[in-house]
């Protein structure tokens, strides 16, 4: 099971990195996703994912601020102790904010185009970046009403 457990955290590892976190902070999030109970201590995350400490401060620091807040501490009365754990609240508010960063992205890449286009630059590449300024307006319309459609099937679940 341990070894089942590893191979998990390694995948979280490797999809996180294509997200542009770094590979260890993809580790940190896939091991306090399988850790039982659900959040580790400092040390055990060093222990376990066999990083240094730097590294792992480096990287919780990233998740806990200038990441999406994906990793917050606890602590525990009389416990000196850090408890690490994953954020689901946070996950959520940072998915919840998707059509913000669509939007971003779609005035950037509007303003890129018209760049393109004033200048005569290559027409197939413009063509392919109104094809992506497309696929961000199709996401801005649609991303409002689904998060909302979901949150009110989570209301009715309760």
């Amino acid at each position: 099971m341990e070894a089942q457990k590893k191979v998990f955290v390694e995948r979280v590892g490797v999809r996180t990195e294509m997200m542009g976190y770094s590979p260890l902070a993809g580790r940190i999030i896939g091991a306090l996703l399988l850790s039982e109970p659900p959040y580790m201590t400092f040390d055990a995350l060093c222990e376990y994912l066999n990083a240094s400490k730097s590294s792992i401060s480096t990287n919780l620091h990233f998740l806990m601020k200038e990441g999406t807040g994906l990793v917050e501490y606890f602590t525990l009365p009389g416990d000196r102790k850090r408890y690490f754990k994953i954020s689901i609240d946070n996950w959520l508010r940072h998915i919840k904010e998707m059509p913000k960063e669509f939007q971003n992205s779609n005035d950037l890449l509007g303003e890129i185009l018209g760049y393109r286009e004033a200048n005569q630059l290559d027409g197939e590449f413009s063509h392919s970046i109104k094809k992506l300024l497309s696929f961000y307006e199709f996401m801005l319309d649609k991303l409002p009403s689904l998060i909302e459609e979901w949150e009110e099937k989570i209301i009715l679940e309760k």
